[in-house]
């Protein structure tokens, strides 16, 4: 293969990974997600509207980062109730829980907070006596894996693909042309 051959090789290489490097999109940290609803009764439990009331509540899935917005409604007559996600399974709110602790309400709040650097599969409840169940499940993944990573993207799959493809192709070009006679001497 001549030089020119290879110099164009390498320059149709090069310009291709770049155009392809436009396809790939880091993962955003902090992703506002719609507004989970709950409804919470110390006899029923936790459930996503006032008649689906269950223990354990409705599954939680949010990322590290994520901004979260829970509409909480208390169906229980003046008593007070709160949601937080309890990480050590001890049924209390501790000092590193307290970022995702909502506060008392009695009727319906409107709660927002960012998920901490907590990974797992952690209970959110209810802290008061006699909210024993009042508990549901949150599942906390790293940032950018509900796309499921390489093989959740779809674009940059077909950014990788296409850039493979554009190299294969330049290749068989440049090693098939027919090389031409050398000068005579």
């Amino acid at each position: 293969m001549s030089t020119l051959r290879r110099r164009i090789l390498v320059a149709a290489t090069l310009a291709c990974l770049f155009a392809a490097s436009s396809f790939a999109t880091p993962a955003a940290a902090g992703r506002n997600l719609p507004t989970y609803w709950l409804y919470g009764s110390r006899s029923g439990g936790w459930g996503s509207t006032n008649t689906s009331l269950t223990t354990p509540g409705p599954l939680i899935e949010v990322e590290v980062g994520d901004n979260v917005t829970l509409n909480l409604t208390s169906l229980d007559v003046n008593r007070n109730h709160n949601w937080f996600i309890d990480y050590n399974n001890n049924s209390a709110v501790d000092a590193n829980e307290s970022y995702s602790d909502s506060g008392t309400f009695r009727s319906n709040v409107e709660f927002n907070f960012t998920v901490g650097n907590h990974t797992g599969t952690f209970a959110y409840r209810s802290r008061f006596n006699g909210d024993g169940n009042m508990w549901g499940n949150i599942t906390i993944r790293t940032a950018g894996s509900s796309a499921g990573g390489l093989g959740g993207n779809l674009l940059l799959i077909g950014g990788i693909v296409l850039v493979v493809v554009a190299v294969l192709a330049i290749a068989a070009v440049a090693y098939r042309r027919a090389r031409q006679p050398p000068p005579p001497q």
